[in-house]
């Protein structure tokens, strides 16, 4: 009796049980990557300690008493993300800390973005010391930024990554008269000014379409519901979506009904090309009486889209299933797995309208310039801004051919000797919990030595580097 005192309530040696089945399940899938985790931990670690243990533990119940709210409308329109915009640091770090806690009930697809940027601090802290001033930024963020992180997260990766090539490094307080830069370096008597800009992940233009795209699928669903097919199709838009009427989709697979013919061509107009072809029920049955399969995750749409659905392929789909929770998990919406499936149906959706794409590669100039009127005239400085890589190829070479062509020529009365552009992609991927990739494009002064400065800033700094860019190599153009 005392021993079992000692060892805790019958309560709490139910869920310590609990959490051994499920640490030696998460074993034997085989997925863990320890020197990772060791890194994500080290990473939100500094986070954590700055808030406090009970600072924490209250803050992350509020932020996760949000999560249900998110779910309440099948319109996928109008659905909100699986995140908490109102508090994304506390969103970060717990998708995190379940990474290496309890990797069964996290939202994969939000974790696969986050995780890199704060493992990516974790592989670098050993640095901290040579980094003046980074207690009180990771405050700053706690707090002042916690609904908008990623900027200050991005501003101490740049700061880890040059202390990580030996420069000494200060992280300065934002001057209340005039514009100041991020930080100022130092290292065998060069000193730099670096200033630091984070873009938005998407454009208003990208978001606004992914809308029109969605309300299109939403009216079409139903239609595909009502013929009982499973059914899977991929269309690639060729005007903007938003000029198009609500029903156009749901119209164009009600005339082609019933699709019988493993691919076909449903349409090809000059506002689309549709194809669709059947979904393999058979081998997706069998599939789910052998495995459960996380719902909402990049397997379950693979399983069902095949190579229709290439991993970051932007796709929906929708279907009637049976599954259930892992036990005892603290947040079941995070943690549904899928039994069985007695309909599905899904879309893959791409846009190749001229429009879309010079909208949507969203040129570079604009954060130059504002990240130039940060540094100062007397002294050379280092601008690095990150971008994420969410549009697809077509986008991704459109941006850079307006970055080639207007960063060189930009003109500014200040000596700025360097700009580094850090594009950056987080991969669905089924057998990894995150894989990122971070693509840099230099442009320096001639003549100038920097190579001491630091090349990536977010994957670790011995990570094996290819020649090109993230998006054509895997385009495999």
């Amino acid at each position: 009796m005392g021993d079992a005192r000692r060892r805790g309530s019958f309560e709490e040696r139910r869920k310590n049980a609990v959490k051994r089945d499920k640490a030696e399940f998460v074993s034997k899938l085989g997925e863990r990557d320890e020197v990772r985790l060791s890194q994500l931990r080290m990473g939100i670690d500094p986070f954590l300690n700055a808030l406090g243990k009970e600072a924490w533990k209250a803050r992350r119940t509020k932020m996760l008493a949000a999560l249900p709210k998110r779910q309440e409308t099948n319109d996928l329109a109008d659905a909100k993300p699986i995140r908490v915009q109102e508090d994304e640091i506390a969103w970060y770090l717990f998708l995190c800390e379940q990474a290496i806690d309890d990797p069964l009930c996290v939202e994969i697809n939000q974790l696969a973005r986050t995780a890199p940027f704060f493992a990516g601090i974790g592989a670098r802290w050993q640095h901290a010391h040579r980094v003046q001033g980074i207690e009180g930024k990771i405050k700053e963020v706690l707090h002042k930024y916690a609904k908008e992180p990623d900027g200050v997260v991005f501003e101490i990766l740049v700061a880890l990554s040059y202390a990580e090539a030996g420069w000494s490094v200060e992280m300065l307080a934002p001057n209340t008269t005039t514009k100041s830069p991020d930080l100022r370096v130092e290292r065998d008597g060069v000193e730099y000014f670096i200033e630091c800009k984070r873009m938005a992940r998407r454009t208003g233009y990208s978001n606004q379409e992914q809308d029109d795209a969605l309300r299109l699928w939403d009216n079409a669903k139903h239609v595909i519901g009502r013929s009982g097919q499973w059914l899977w199709f991929d269309v690639v838009y060729h005007v903007e979506v938003s000029t198009l009427p609500d029903d156009f989709l749901a119209k164009v697979i009600a005339k082609a009904l019933a699709i019988s013919e493993e691919k076909q061509l449903i349409y090809d107009g000059a506002e689309a090309t549709i194809r669709a072809r059947p979904i393999d029920k058979d081998s997706v049955q069998r599939h789910l009486r052998e495995f459960s399969v996380k719902d909402n995750s990049p397997q379950l749409r693979a399983l069902l889209g095949g190579d229709w659905a290439p991993p970051n392929a932007s796709a929906s789909f929708v279907m009637l299933s049976k599954g259930g929770t892992i036990r005892d998990a603290e947040v079941p919406e995070l943690s549904r797995y899928v039994d069985d499936i007695a309909w599905a149906s899904g879309m893959t959706r791409s846009f190749d309208a001229e429009a879309s794409i010079d909208k949507k590669a969203k040129d570079v100039t604009k954060y130059l310039a504002q990240a130039a009127e940060q540094v100062p005239h007397t002294a050379p400085s280092i601008i690095h801004i990150a971008a994420e890589t969410l549009e697809g190829t077509e986008v991704e070479r459109r941006r850079s051919e307006k970055v080639l062509a207007s960063v060189p020529t930009f003109v500014s009365d200040k000596p700025i000797v360097a700009v580094r552009f850090h594009l950056l992609q987080a991969n669905a991927t089924i057998n990894k919990l995150w894989e990122f990739d971070e693509t840099v494009q230099k442009f320096q002064i001639l003549g100038i030595d920097l190579s001491n400065i630091p090349h990536s800033v977010i994957v670790p700094s011995d990570t094996e580097m290819k020649k090109g860019s993230h998006w054509e190599i895997y385009n495999g153009s």
